[in-house]
């Protein structure tokens, strides 16, 4: 077969027979392939597909195959394809043509590195970032700005306008070049942010960054654990806790059940020198009076009944870390006296056994009771009293920092749709306005509570009222049985509201804003 009219192709080609050996190349393939003498010779190696040769498939199907980039011997790249050859409708061979691609591929790989460079510098900005067209259509953004603007699903962002995004159309934007405040409504809701708008050259259109400005406090201890706050009084109590994270003193949490104390008291261990150290706690409300010593200084073979062999307590395993005393107010009169020469000394004893043991560890009790008043009835220690009290924090009950519903409400649905991989957006109106005016006597854990039954019960895509559940009555019930308690007291020390806040339990600030809301002279 006469194959010269090929010769003067511009593509190279390439003709094999049934034995794999090159019958016939032309001048463009010698010079793209760098080999002058390659008729007779074995066409395997020439291109980096040979390790999957086709030449099968060719010629069992009598179709060509084509790949857009293979490998030549020479490390050229070329866009390439192989055809069956037929004499006389006889099998011959196929024929290989090829066009060298390599300025095609180092462009291409040229732009994706561009295209990765550009995208890694996006990405490590800490800002969102929104580039836009002269229009105000976004063209290219980073992660920041989707998780920013509550748009993660792919590709979501580009082609909307900045008006659809953050209600705000690009003529109403601050001047070009100036940092201001404004207020982004996304699906998330209003959130506060400082913007700036920076024009590109020639015309191209703009770059605009914005960040969150943060009035909520968000201290994540893991996963599960997050404190939330916009409470300047809570914020007090986490600045406070900063403060002394550091110092190995004994701290006191106060506060109604439910409101956090012992998520503040991993707060504080976690930011001390001690984080790398056990958080131990110990609910001295749970466990029965006549096991609780055991459970704190552990015992040895043969100290009861039962005891078979030597047991560590919660005292030794929080060594070179935190003791965490939960509920310190229900600890019996006669342990007290051991958790004092503990705090005092750090050394302690097993039950049954008289080893001296020491302890390198830092101590932070919590209470819901009124412990002043307790050691009034003689029902708790003063001297243990002062002495874990170094410190005192005071967690205010929620009904006490309403601002922070909004963003545990955000914060519980997130956890909770994930957890039960529910797909809803968020609250109706009438559920907001009726947590917010319920009185919570059961604090954060309650809140919480009602967030999980609700997202396991809802049926659409927002929480309604008949999704949430809680006693509607009890709150007007509870504050007629307060406001009976607090006359009653108030009557007994002849109006010094100092003194019947101590006795109620309760702080100064507090009584007074009570005394308000329940119309108490």
């Amino acid at each position: 077969m006469d194959f010269s009219f090929l010769e003067e192709l511009f593509d190279g080609v390439v003709v094999i027979d049934e034995e794999h050996k090159v019958v016939y190349a032309n001048n463009s393939a010698k010079r793209l392939l760098r080999i002058e003498d390659i008729e007779g010779k074995s066409c395997r190696g020439l291109f980096s597909i040979c390790k999957n040769c086709p030449f099968g498939y060719v010629r069992e199907e009598g179709e060509g195959v084509q790949v857009y980039d293979v490998q030549t011997a020479n490390s050229g790249h070329a866009c390439w394809s192989m055809s069956p050859l037929y004499e006389d409708g006889k099998f011959m061979g196929v024929i290989e043509v090829f066009r060298d691609v390599s300025n095609v591929v180092h462009c291409i790989v040229e732009a994706e590195r561009q295209r990765t460079y550009k995208e890694t510098i996006l990405n490590s900005i800490v800002e969102a970032i929104l580039v836009l067209d002269p229009k105000g259509n976004v063209i290219e953004h980073n992660k920041v700005a989707s998780r920013m603007l509550c748009r993660e699903e792919e590709g979501v962002l580009v082609g909307k306008n900045i008006k659809e995004l953050i209600n705000l159309s690009l003529e109403e934007l601050p001047p070009e070049g100036e940092r201001s405040d404004i207020f982004v409504e996304t699906p998330c809701g209003r959130q506060k942010a400082s913007l700036l708008v920076s024009p590109m050259s020639s015309g191209f259109g703009y770059v605009v960054s914005l960040y969150v400005v943060n009035e909520i406090s968000v201290c994540e201890l893991g996963e599960d654990e997050t404190i939330i706050t916009k409470s300047p009084t809570f914020q007090r109590v986490l600045d406070t806790a900063k403060t002394v994270a550091d110092y190995d003193v004994n701290i006191l949490i106060e506060g109604e059940t439910g409101t956090g104390k012992s998520l503040l008291a991993k707060y504080i261990h976690h930011l001390s020198s001690r984080r790398a150290g056990p958080f131990v706690k110990v609910n001295c409300a749970a466990i029965p009076e006549s096991l609780l010593e055991a459970e704190l200084f552990g015992y040895i073979r043969g100290a009861f009944t039962g005891a078979v062999k030597d047991k560590p307590g919660k005292v030794e395993l929080a060594d070179g870390g935190t003791l965490f005393l939960d509920e310190i107010g229900d600890m019996p009169l006669h342990l007290q006296a051991k958790i004092l020469h503990l705090v005092q000394e750090k050394e302690f004893e097993r039950l049954g056994d008289t080893r001296i043991r020491r302890a390198n560890l830092r101590i932070i009790a919590s209470t819901n009771k009124n412990l002043r008043e307790l050691i009034k009835r003689g029902e708790f220690r003063e001297d243990l009293y002062y002495r874990l009290s170094v410190v005192r924090l005071y967690l205010p009950p929620l009904r006490e920092r309403k601002e922070d519903i909004p963003a545990l409400l955000k914060h519980f649905l997130e956890k909770y749709t994930k957890k039960y991989s529910r797909r809803i957006k968020g609250y109706s109106s009438d559920v907001m306005r009726l947590l917010l005016s319920y009185h919570f006597p059961g604090n954060v854990r309650e809140l919480e509570n009602i967030v999980e039954h609700a997202v396991i019960t809802c049926r659409g895509s927002l929480i309604n009222t008949e999704d949430i559940q809680i006693d509607l009555e009890n709150p007007q019930r509870e504050q007629e049985e307060e406001r009976e308690k607090i006359k009653m007291v108030l009557e007994q020390v002849g109006g010094n509201r100092s003194l019947a806040a101590r006795m109620l339990g309760m702080h100064r600030t507090t009584l007074w804003r009570k005394l308000k809301e329940l119309g108490i002279g």
